[in-house]
């Protein structure tokens, strides 16, 4: 039986504050399986991202401009900068966003995008593996309290499922020895055959709702995988067999205008365009995957959605934009099945 992963923290803007290795201590699972090829190089950007924290705010030509050029309005904001380096004008600070627009610092908070990166794989691992999403001290049995004096887990730390069990509606996993956590506590890759339609040779992506990972996959063979951020269940991603046809470097997003959750992200990078306006891209402004929490698209680590963006097809090499030339009749797109 399936039981809905509840995060804490639904709304878009709010960020998870992780604890860190060196203020736990951290359980010895049984880590990524063995199959692992290895984690991927950060992604290279000049950008620097803010949250925009105060509602329409103003936007002026040049620091310290008596009227403003126009407001961004109010909602889920965030905005990039070109350049990180403060302009101070009198006993103000000031950023640049665009040409010709400066913000007041008192109006953003600058982020740091999440960390969090997938595996690469030589060979299709032979158990199911995945990553913590919460930090919890595993159970010495399934079904049990852990102990008081039980290490912890931490979020995102990788596992191997070594054996599962049902207790009441909870399946749990053991990873490690005399290591038990429930189906609510990871987020799990079940390596899977293909797709009906996707050929022996053909790239093609695992999306799985329910746990909120994804697989990347050369025909039987995976190659890489991650957690995600789908979107809530007020905007599901479609599931559904679908294949990529546009893909974007990096652009603006917005939508819901003139709806408390309208949105606006500058510059999202990685854009992967698989059924109408859903598209896998990168997501700098939260670091909440394993979790449903977007607004339909599919929303990955920044690394991550550079390494899928270089691997998909169409090519995308040395272009900053691609679209294939017939959607109706796309053979060239890489396979993106979408499932609970």
């Amino acid at each position: 039986m399936k039981v809905v992963k509840f995060s804490a923290a639904l709304f878009i803007g709010l960020l998870m504050m992780l604890v860190t290795a060196s203020q736990v201590a951290t359980a010895q699972s049984s880590a990524a399986p063995a199959a692992q090829g290895g984690t991927l190089p950060k992604p290279s950007s000049s950008l620097t991202y803010a949250w925009v924290v105060t509602n329409n705010v103003q936007i002026y030509a040049a620091p310290g401009d008596a009227a403003p050029v126009r407001d961004l309005g109010a909602g889920f904001l965030y905005v990039s900068l070109p350049d990180a380096r403060p302009i101070v004008v009198g006993d103000q600070t000031w950023y640049q966003i665009n040409k010709g627009e400066y913000i007041n610092a008192a109006d953003i908070r600058i982020i740091r995008p999440s960390a969090f990166q997938g595996i690469t794989f030589t060979a299709t691992p032979d158990k199911p593996f995945g990553w913590m999403v919460y930090s919890v001290k595993p159970s010495a049995k399934a079904g049990e309290a852990p102990a008081a004096g039980a290490k912890i887990s931490n979020r995102y730390a990788p596992i191997t499922v070594l054996e599962e069990t049902t207790v009441g509606d909870l399946i749990w996993y053991r990873i490690g020895e005399n290591q038990w956590v429930d189906q609510k506590k990871v987020a799990l890759v079940f390596p899977a055959p293909r797709p009906e339609g996707v050929g022996p040779a053909d790239k093609w992506i695992d999306i799985h709702k329910f746990e909120q990972t994804l697989a990347a996959y050369e025909g039987d063979k995976l190659v890489f995988a991650t957690l995600v951020s789908s979107g809530l269940p007020q905007w599901d991603t479609d599931s559904g067999l679908f294949r990529v046809f546009m893909k974007v470097r990096q652009a603006k997003m917005s939508g819901r205008e003139g709806k408390p959750d309208y949105y606006f992200l500058e510059d999202v990078q990685n854009a992967m365009y698989f059924n109408r306006d859903m598209a896998l891209h990168g997501a700098y402004w939260h670091d909440k995957f394993g979790f449903k929490h977007s607004h339909g698209c599919v929303n990955l680590p920044p690394a991550d959605a550079a390494w899928l963006w270089n691997w998909t097809t169409p090519d995308s090499t040395d272009k900053s934009f691609v679209m294939v030339p017939d959607r109706a009749n796309n053979t060239e797109g890489t396979w993106v099945w979408v499932h609970d």
